[in-house]
């Protein structure tokens, strides 16, 4: 899954990588610790000229249920789902980061650990978005984790090889073919201050190496 990212380069960075002009002018601030329901940075299918904010979640109402606010959504369900089917078709878009975290279980405590492209560049996870009443609302595209990342967790962020195609493509089955881990060899990681784990510390620790006094004695 993926429950917490970053992005903390610059937003004349973003506009030069991902060919996209900032809609707002206004300077980026780094962000250290993106948690559900905050807005992201992204690029949309119907303006791909553009970087736009949307809200991470969005909400469905099931059935005889509360509705719940989704944050994720499986590469394997994607096109099968009512939440996200028509999404896929058409409203595909760019989740902007530069790394993500994940949680590794020991001993009864949780871990975070940190994951970025070894090049430090920034990168786009593959979403798809929704309109709820004024605003635009995206999931993250998941699917099953790649070796350097399995062993903290089943599932990762799907992280676009070529970003652009998720937005132009319009072959269902090349769509598909995308939405797979990233090589290994690509990402590295770090066990990183357990700060992470509140959402209101945005700060540059939360990404900063890190060693667990308990696992000093391993």
């Amino acid at each position: 899954m993926c429950g917490r990212f970053s992005l903390t380069q610059r937003l004349d960075v973003l506009e030069r990588i991902f060919k996209a002009k900032a809609r707002a002018r206004s300077e980026q601030k780094a962000r250290y610790n993106i948690a559900p329901t905050q807005p992201v940075l992204a690029i949309c299918q119907d303006d791909p000229g553009s970087i736009v904010e949307l809200d991470w979640g969005i909400t469905i109402y099931p059935h005889d249920e509360p509705p719940r606010t989704l944050v994720n959504a499986k590469a394997e369900t994607l096109q099968q789902r009512p939440a996200y089917s028509q999404a896929f078709t058409g409203r595909r878009c760019l989740v902007l980061a530069d790394g993500f975290f994940e949680w590794e279980s020991r001993a009864g405590r949780r871990y975070p650990h940190y994951y970025r492209l070894r090049s430090g560049e920034p990168f786009a996870f593959a979403g798809v978005y929704d309109q709820e009443g004024e605003g635009r609302h995206c999931v993250i595209v998941t699917t099953d984790a790649n070796a350097i990342v399995a062993p903290v967790h089943d599932r990762m962020p799907v992280i676009l090889e070529n970003a652009g195609e998720w937005l132009s493509e319009t072959d269902s089955d090349k769509l598909q073919a995308m939405l797979r881990p990233l090589p290994s060899s690509e990402l590295e990681s770090c066990t990183v201050n357990p700060i992470v784990n509140t959402p209101e510390i945005d700060a540059p620790e939360c990404i900063e190496p890190y060693e667990p006094k308990e696992m000093k004695l391993f």
